[in-house]
């Protein structure tokens, strides 16, 4: 009997308002707020509404909302967010429209801009239900009280057309009647459970990788213990996103540092590499995995799971002025630069240990050990003649190279002023 009756209660509760019997504190003892991080945006809300409207009616691209507490989504008291989708989607939704969807590379910021929205939602006086995981909800009032709870609990206010349904990262949202809007990494848009969220033709905005001046100005604001040369760095490693050239360089430098950062309050140069390196290990895994044109064909086309995931950290969706349609680009150069590396090295490799003809073996090998010796950076075992002393020969990266075409042109090179890799022009030279 108290089962039914607890089921009868989660089940009508949105309907209870609209029976005078049922007060507000019979309401809020049932339907406790478990979300304190919301909570801080709803006093947010409460303190700077005024000054939270004008920063949307401003001219600038960004903006910068600073609160005493925590806020949600990166749990800092500072939200650096590009608000410049938010005037495309109220225009749209201003026409009538009612169902959005926004994805772009993965940690670029979609979750943070989706907060943006819910506060001038809440600015607004709207009534919003917020989703940022599978079967949890939060209702957030026009006074800006918060309750938390399942779907059916607020199935009621999802079918009212004055509603908005915020859903961070649900690859199976709601189809209902409330204003929607879908924030979704390309992760999850495959998925057969997305495709019914597609059939409603949701208008579509892509959010493109960060500036370096976005950049900067992000770190300046929200993450100051992170040094801006670290932050450089891997921005030419990881290309314009946020995740990777800041929020993993924080974890990063309290991981391997702690709270023992060297002098004047910043990482000393050992530190420093420690972190970069820590803070590119999922880049660098992304590349490893990536050595085939197969693989490289999967990440563009994104049609098998796990080279969704890595395609995020190597290939960007690029938008255009209007943020509805899309390319795709290389992260940054230095990605594009070791690919090519591994498809040229596994390429090599495929030759050397399956040729089409046995008789190419001695052909291929010599055309590969030019190769080592054009690319450098190479360590060879070596032993003299006449002599049983074994020794170790180097070439350093991308050496100059020197063409001879006999004997002779070997005496134009000075062996003993510079380290030069001399190729002859045929095969078998004597003469």
């Amino acid at each position: 009997m108290v089962s039914l009756m607890v089921d009868f209660i989660r089940i009508s509760r949105p309907y209870i308002k609209h029976f005078p019997e049922a007060t507000p504190e019979q309401v809020n003892e049932a339907f406790q707020v478990s979300n304190p991080l919301l909570e801080n945006i709803c006093n947010l809300v409460k303190n700077q509404k005024d000054k939270l409207r004008e920063k949307q009616l401003d001219q600038q691209n960004n903006t910068i909302i600073q609160h005493n507490e925590k806020l949600a989504v990166l749990e800092k008291s500072v939200l650096y967010v590009r608000k410049y989708l938010y005037s495309q989607l109220k225009k749209k939704s201003d026409d009538g429209l009612s169902k959005f969807f926004i994805t772009g590379t993965s940690g670029i910021g979609k979750s943070c801009f989706l907060i943006y929205v819910l506060i001038q939602l809440l600015c607004k006086d709207a009534t919003v239900i917020f989703q940022p995981v599978n079967d949890e909800y939060f209702c957030i009032e026009e006074n800006l009280t918060i309750s938390s709870g399942k779907y059916l609990d607020f199935m009621y206010l999802l079918n009212l057309p004055t509603t908005w349904y915020l859903a961070d990262g649900i690859i199976s949202p709601r189809l209902v009647q409330a204003k929607t809007i879908v924030a979704l990494s390309p992760n999850g848009i495959g998925t057969k459970d997305f495709q019914e969220f597609e059939k409603r033709h949701p208008i579509e905005f892509y959010m493109g990788p960060w500036t370096l001046e976005e950049l900067l100005s992000c770190r300046e604001h929200v993450f100051p213990l992170v040094p801006e040369e670290i932050m450089i760095n891997l921005f030419h490693k990881a290309g314009g996103v946020p995740r990777y050239v800041l929020q993993h360089v924080e974890i990063s430098i309290r991981n391997v540092i702690g709270n023992s950062i060297g002098q004047e309050g910043r990482p000393d140069t050992k530190e420093m590499e420690m972190v970069e390196k820590e803070a590119c290990k999922r880049i660098e895994l992304a590349i490893s995995e990536t050595d085939g044109f197969d693989k490289i064909i999967k990440c563009f086309t994104e049609n098998e799971g796990t080279h969704v995931e890595i395609s995020n950290r190597i290939v960007h969706r690029l938008p255009d002025e209007t943020h509805c349609d899309y390319h795709y680009a290389w992260a940054s150069v230095y990605v594009f630069d070791r690919i090519q590396e591994r498809l040229e090295e596994k390429a090599w490799v495929d030759c050397m240990r399956d040729p089409y003809m046995a008789s190419a073996r001695g052909f291929l090998f010599e055309c590969y050990v030019i190769h080592l010796f054009r690319t450098g950076d190479q360590k060879f075992e070596v032993r003299k003649l006449g002599d049983e002393g074994e020794d170790q020969f180097s070439i350093h990266c991308k050496p100059k190279i020197g063409v001879v075409k006999n004997l002779p042109d070997l005496s134009k090179y000075s062996y003993s002023k510079e380290k030069i890799v001399i190729v002859p022009n045929k095969q078998n030279l004597v003469q």
